[in-house]
């Protein structure tokens, strides 16, 4: 089954978000580098042997980004972004513009002392990948023994602190659906809040496969576990729960796990609230597609983002049938 096109009015509803594209972005990506140590089941990022941005140039973006759109929201971003020794520090410098700084992590690397300068680094939120509840499925999924353990020392070590505060970030696929309802379970025990995202093509530098989820391993041939996953978020968000995501991002999984290759009508917001940083530089609206500049190119960031090229660029992501618009950071419902 192919991809079916974008409908008249699904373009239409596309025109209209561009032409109500904010000024500035409210929400920025850094991903700051772009290595990582575990072979996850859902991602090829460890293979990538590349170098990393020198601090002084990842300092100079927040500094530009802080005279340009004023407080907002700033994510780092890997990679595993603790493999840089100088995270904190960038934190903290994003701190002190006004951001509001959150990260995402696989745990390995949080040990006390680094607990303690994310939090005095004026840290928001740690997103720790936990994808399920028991010890096999989690090491599994992520591809080295010891993974469940670390997070669960992680947690213990931020849960001293006053910050940042805990959200557990779980891949949902075929072989952790079953464990959604107890891993909400601790999410409620120890006060945390759990976000969700489907399995999806695997992260690196692959080219786009819409055929991708017939051959992976953690695909459900059951979707009876993944529904009733489903309905379990969902009856936790509409409570008020522990659940991050929108009802509308969970319902679309359902239909998202019949064939991901078939076009869901959902249109994505990426490059109309967020500006993205990749490892290399380059500055994207969307991970997926060219990007839009390079911070080599002298261009202050303001010019880039209302560029023409841009807007070209933001209607294609406007007018994208690609499944990827279920992601967290791409979902526009809710």
């Amino acid at each position: 089954m192919g991809v079916a096109p974008a409908t008249l009015a699904d373009r239409a509803r596309s025109l209209a978000r561009l032409r109500s594209a904010p000024e500035r972005p409210a929400q920025i990506h850094l991903s700051v580098t772009d290595r990582c140590f575990l072979p996850c089941a859902h991602c090829d990022i460890y293979k990538n042997d590349t170098v990393d941005l020198p601090e002084s140039a990842w300092a100079a973006v927040i500094d530009e980004l802080a005279l340009w759109t004023g407080p907002a929201a700033m994510n780092f971003v890997g990679g595993e972004p603790l493999l840089r020794s100088d995270l904190e520090r960038l934190m903290r410098r994003a701190t002190d513009r006004g951001f509001t700084v959150t990260f995402n992590t696989n745990a390995w690397l949080l040990n006390e002392k680094r607990a303690r300068a994310l939090c005095d680094a004026g840290v928001s939120v740690a997103y720790l990948s936990c994808d399920g509840y028991t010890e096999s499925t989690v090491d599994h999924s992520r591809g080295k023994a010891g993974s469940w353990q670390k997070v669960r020392e992680a947690c213990d070590l931020l849960d001293r602190l006053p910050n940042p505060r805990v959200i557990l970030s779980c891949i949902l696929h075929g072989g952790n659906a079953h464990e959604v309802e107890p891993l909400l379970g601790w999410c409620r025990e120890r006060g945390y809040e759990l976000v969700v995202q489907p399995l999806y093509q695997n992260f690196g530098n692959n080219a786009h496969d819409p055929g991708w989820w017939r051959r992976s391993a953690l695909w459900p041939a059951d979707l009876g576990p993944i529904n009733a996953a489903v309905d379990v978020l969902v009856a936790e968000r509409q409570a008020a729960g522990k659940v991050c995501n929108p009802v509308e991002q969970l319902e679309a999984f359902r239909r998202y796990f019949v064939n991901p290759s078939v076009y869901n009508g959902e249109v994505c917001k990426a490059g109309h609230t967020d500006l993205a940083f990749d490892p290399a530089g380059n500055i994207r609206l969307c991970y997926f597609l060219e990007p839009v500049g390079n911070l080599s190119d002298a261009v202050p960031l303001a010019e880039i983002w209302n560029a023409h090229r841009t807007q070209r660029r933001r209607y294609e992501v406007h007018t994208c049938t690609r499944s990827c618009n279920l992601l967290n950071c791409n979902f526009s419902g809710g």
